[in-house]
């Protein structure tokens, strides 16, 4: 190769390794700068999945905390206020009617309600006629009834076996399970028509205690008990109304007096249920 080939060639092979050099360099810089990017950007995931991860353990530690440091039945009042009223019977009412509220005929109507044939102004019962069962004995009949008290809510009745009932009871459930559900702390009263005692009823208090009655069987609330508000603003009563059973010593026996051999005695399933104020639950005739 001649000295003049050599010096045309010397200067194109630096113009290329220059430009080899070049694509190398901006391909480092690139892939640095990929690398940099994808790197911040795996941080900042990581940072959102610990903060994700810190925020579901305290919101999982609140709620054991919550958890442990209430009693059963301050879960169970907490319980029955998320309830949506148009899902179960509760102390808390039932399809968009709670206990003291105003009745009008426009609310009703609104609620698609039918207001029962009654002479009685002050005491009458109104039911949803979509809601309605067959009965063995009677029928066709109302699932649901309310009873109205003054223009008030005052007590709701359930019929129907499918009507869910806050306190897992249902309408056909033997005595021993509503015994159960209420821990014993039930007041049974034979029916007054009753003789053979095959009617009778298990009564239970939702959200007071009585302390004292007097001869006319009047109740007394007990102030110092602590409760949901939405529950305490009346005080509101279960009865359970059974049949098939058999008449025990007394006419009455209160939750306090409960023997082992008395509850041996206890037969019978649940033909209805009955949720809401005193002064309706202790009605002997109802409306009539």
């Amino acid at each position: 190769m001649s000295f003049f080939t050599q010096k045309l060639l010397i200067p194109t092979i630096k113009t290329a390794m220059l430009a080899t050099l070049s694509i190398v360099t901006m391909q480092l810089m690139t892939g640095c700068g990929s690398q940099s990017l994808s790197s911040n950007n795996n941080v900042t995931a990581q940072t959102a999945d610990t903060d994700k991860g810190m925020d579901k353990k305290e919101e999982t530690s609140v709620n054991l905390v919550t958890t442990d440091s209430i009693t059963t039945d301050k879960i169970q009042a907490i319980t029955v206020e998320n309830i949506a009223d148009e899902k179960m019977v509760s102390p808390l009412g039932y399809q968009k009617l709670s206990f003291g509220q105003v009745v009008t005929p426009e609310l009703l109507n609104d609620l698609g309600m039918i207001r029962a044939e009654s002479d009685n102004k002050q005491c009458y019962y109104v039911n949803n006629p979509a809601l309605s069962y067959m009965d063995q004995e009677y029928g066709k009949r109302a699932s649901v009834l309310y009873q109205i008290i003054d223009n008030k809510v005052a007590l709701i009745t359930i019929r129907d076996p499918n009507i869910p009932f806050y306190k897992d009871i249902k309408v056909g459930d033997a005595v021993a399970d509503v015994m159960k559900a209420h821990h014993d702390e039930l007041t049974y009263e034979v029916d007054k028509y009753a003789v053979a005692g095959d009617y009778y009823s298990l009564i239970a208090n939702v959200n007071f205690k009585i302390i004292k009655e007097n001869a006319q069987g009047e109740w007394l609330k007990d102030e110092n008990i602590e409760l949901n508000d939405k529950q305490d603003k009346l005080p509101i009563q279960i009865e359970y109304h059974i049949k098939g059973g058999q008449k025990l010593n007394d006419y009455r026996i209160q939750a306090t007096e409960w023997t082992t051999d008395n509850k041996i005695l206890l037969t019978g399933v649940v033909k209805s249920i009955d949720i809401g104020i005193p002064e309706a639950i202790y009605l002997v005739e109802g409306c009539s």
